[in-house]
């Protein structure tokens, strides 16, 4: 039972994976709060640490090495991680707005979002939008400036490529120098300018760092326009102001655009306190003005009390008194601290291949030491500072793996907190709790075939079928293996839905059991709402209805389903195979075992976590829909069976035609790492008793150690069916050609009883 488990009694939601975030995340998780749940929420799996990404382009660092993996991290962590686009957030009602999905509550919220360059004009010429490159998010100029790199490389016209980079603050001015530098190493085609608004680089007040990065641009021969504003990116050039106030058009074939920074337009649409340029006002506190539960740092706050500028140094520095008065706001025991800036900030500015100086205000003893020594000071702040986040990885599954966080020194669950211990109906969730939950939910009605549903509260759904339909049902059920619950009923929803597709039918009707976690009646009501939400939109566009459900509370979430479809008798698609010769398609990569396995022991990159969770998204009724018009022998879905397990069963009982599969174990899909992950040992639990159950049958040198792909099972995996050979590569075409990309074909039937790899 959940005797052992701690109830969920509050929510905080980290708006963002800055840095400042980052560091709440890390030190409440080392110093937990009992009964405090924590999600963090970012539209990027991992989040950039912007002191490492010149060296990042440089090529001194490894993606991972300067990037917050950020599932990594909240699975270490045992924390929430949400992948979602934040469009806006309502402090009245407490809940954060997300994209193409329901709202989030909190109790605390801390926004540490990123900013934007400001943008220049364009015109509406496809061609002149596709030249502008902002410099934030990072996350997207590097997809931007790998793409660029790419197109240097393979460069091979006489006339020079013109790149400007807009502005001169020190990232502009680090870009522009990483970028010249790369050309002259690799005698690329290319030159660079740097266009700024102003007579001085990154700061009017240290004259002498000025000298010195004026020097290494003349030395570097990047074109330098002073006092200079680009008006327009036009599709023959960028519109130019000089300080003479003469206008003139220069052709460039990319802009990097480091502008004036701007803060996303949904803070002052959300109602939020705003500074005249966008920025979400704070007091010394962190407290956004005029709320109490909502906390802000990093680059996207205007700090009332003495106005900063947009620095990474600061969002580290608010860190620790972000948490501290996080941990207050829950605890009630200590008082806010207030953030003290210093006065000048030092920046260490990259300026050529392991070269560094000091840009600062006042001064410093870091001014004295060679570029190459304050490199090396620099590559040691941050390489310390990333070590703090960045997870172990193990070079071979280790026999002992242990997450467990600290025990709480404070805890929000009161006293007389009454657990829910009973078994049978008595862990049934009150039905005011449910009822709650429910009648937030809009639950469609979309097909005739329902005459009683869910909020009729009869006993049994009602439904009706033509006369010349057959009827098709199916259950599911599993524990929770990731931490977004809208995430995990929409995969819950297509895995269940997906034996109805298996058997070439229609999706009409389903019903849902949940099993919640131990908590108060708010946080079941929201966790109730993001499940049942996340099975709406999977149940929506596959045009069924749900029906009626159960609930209960026990130790972890689960979730199951039973499904109902209709199919003609006519077009029933069945398990066994029929036909030698026919060639064997999977329409899905195969590895989700072993990814969640990984992923368990946090040692799957997020990255990959992703790739799996957008497969599991995708459902198998497109497939079906293309293969219907093919002649199709055999079909089932590749669940926890495995690959193997599943072709097994299309092999029928030993009567009649004996028919067997043979197996291209080189063309089988994976998802990229996978076949890493099986190097190392890592294994999902039941894969060896896929193994095992098949022993008898298999070739002796075949063992789930040196085969791994064909036991892995998998969750909401791909249709496995066969098609008569001259129709294979028109069958894959057309699958290709409508978005199930990964389809293959992997083998074919034949006809003698066994399983053949080869």
């Amino acid at each position: 039972m959940n005797n052992n488990s701690t109830p969920i009694v509050s929510d905080l939601v980290l708006l963002g994976g800055g840095h400042a975030n980052i560091q709440v995340l890390k030190m409440l998780a080392m110093n937990p709060i009992g009964g405090l749940r924590i999600t963090l929420i970012s539209d990027q799996t991992h989040s950039p640490y912007s002191g490492m990404i010149p060296g990042y382009l440089a090529g001194y660092y490894s993606y991972e090495e300067c990037h917050f993996d950020l599932r990594r991290i909240c699975e270490e962590l045992g924390q929430r991680f949400i992948k979602a686009k934040i469009i806006g957030i309502d402090p009245q009602r407490k809940k954060i707005r997300l994209e193409n999905r329901p709202e989030v509550g909190y109790d605390c919220a801390s926004i540490n979002v990123g900013i934007a360059p400001k943008s220049i004009e364009n015109s509406s010429e496809e061609a002149a939008a596709l030249k502008l490159i902002p410099l934030k998010p990072i996350s997207r100029f590097i997809a931007h400036w790998e793409r660029l790199i790419a197109d240097l490389k393979a460069y091979k016209g006489g006339d020079s490529l013109q790149i400007a980079v807009v502005g001169a603050g020190a990232s502009g001015v680090e870009i522009s120098i990483i970028l010249k530098m790369l050309i002259d190493q690799h005698n690329w085609n290319a030159e660079v300018s740097l266009i700024h608004r102003h007579e001085f680089l990154v700061s009017a007040k240290d004259i002498s760092a000025q000298r010195r990065l004026s020097k290494t641009l003349k030395e570097l021969d990047i074109k330098v326009f002073k006092n200079t504003q680009a008006l327009k990116e036009q599709e023959n050039g960028l519109l130019l102001k000089d300080e003479q106030g003469l206008i003139q058009t220069k052709d460039f074939y990319r802009v990097l655009t480091a502008t004036q920074a701007v803060a996303p337009q949904w803070f002052k649409d959300s109602g939020l306190p705003v500074s005249p340029d966008g920025f979400v006002k704070v007091n010394k506190n962190l407290l956004v003005e005029n709320e109490h539960d909502l906390f802000a740092a990093g680059d996207c706050i205007h700090f009332s009390p003495s106005p900063l500028k947009k620095a990474g140094v600061y969002a580290v520095r608010q860190g620790r008194v972000l948490e501290h008065n996080i941990r207050a706001f829950f605890t009630g025991k200590t008082a806010l601290k207030t953030f003290h800036p210093k006065k000048n900030v030092l920046s260490l500015i990259t300026i050529g291949e392991r070269k560094a100086l000091v840009h600062q205000d006042s001064a410093s003893i870091l001014r004295w030491m060679w570029p190459s020594l304050l490199w090396t000071v620099k590559d040691g702040i941050d390489r310390r500072f990333m070590k703090r986040f960045q997870i172990k990885t193990f070079s071979v599954k280790p026999r002992h793996f242990d997450k467990t966080m600290p025990l709480p020194k404070t805890t929000l669950v009161p006293e007389d907190w009454e657990s829910n211990t009973c078994g049978g109906c008595g862990s049934k969730l009150a039905a005011s709790t449910l009822t709650l939950s429910l009648n937030k939910l809009d639950i469609p009605n979309n097909n005739d075939a329902v005459l009683l549903g869910v909020k009729d509260g009869e006993d049994c759904a009602l439904t009706r079928f033509s006369e010349h339909s057959l009827c098709l049902q199916s259950i599911d059920q599993f524990r929770s293996f990731i931490s977004d619950p809208y995430l995990l009923g929409q995969i819950a929803t297509q895995h269940a839905l997906s034996d109805i597709y298996a058997m070439g039918g229609v999706a009409k009707t389903a019903q849902v059991g949940l099993t919640l976690g131990p908590a108060n009646k708010k946080i079941q009501q929201e966790d109730i709402f993001q499940l049942m939400s996340g099975v709406l939109d999977i149940l929506t566009q596959s045009a069924a209805s749900l029906v009626g459900g159960h609930t209960g509370e026990g130790a972890e979430l689960a979730i199951s389903l039973a499904v109902q479809g209709e199919v003609a008798p006519d077009r029933v698609l069945r398990k066994q195979l029929t036909q030698p010769g026919n060639r064997l398609i999977l329409t899905k990569p195969i590895g989700t075992g072993v990814i969640f396995a990984a992923n368990m022991l946090a040692q799957a990159n997020g990255k990959l976590v992703d790739q799996a969770l957008s497969s599991m998204l995708q459902s198998n009724k497109t497939a079906l829909e293309i293969i219907k018009s093919f002649s199709v022998s055999g079909c089932t879905d590749i669940t926890g069976f495995g690959l193997l397990g599943h072709a097994f069963e299309m092999m029928g009982k030993n009567t009649g035609q004996a028919l067997g599969v043979k197996i291209d174990y080189k063309a089988i899909p994976l998802f990229d790492g996978v076949g890493e992950l099986f190097a190392k040992g890592y294994y999902a639990s039941i894969a060896e008793e896929n193994y095992r159950s098949l022993s008898a049958i298999l070739d002796a040198e075949i063992s789930n150690q040196k085969f791994p792909t064909l036991f892995d099972p998998q969750t909401s995996g791909g249709l496995l069916f066969s098609v008569p050979p001259d129709q294979a590569e028109a069958c894959l075409k057309a699958l290709h050609q409508n978005g199930v990309s990964k389809a293959c074909a992997i083998g074919e039937v034949i006809d003698q009883r066994e399983i053949v790899v080869i």
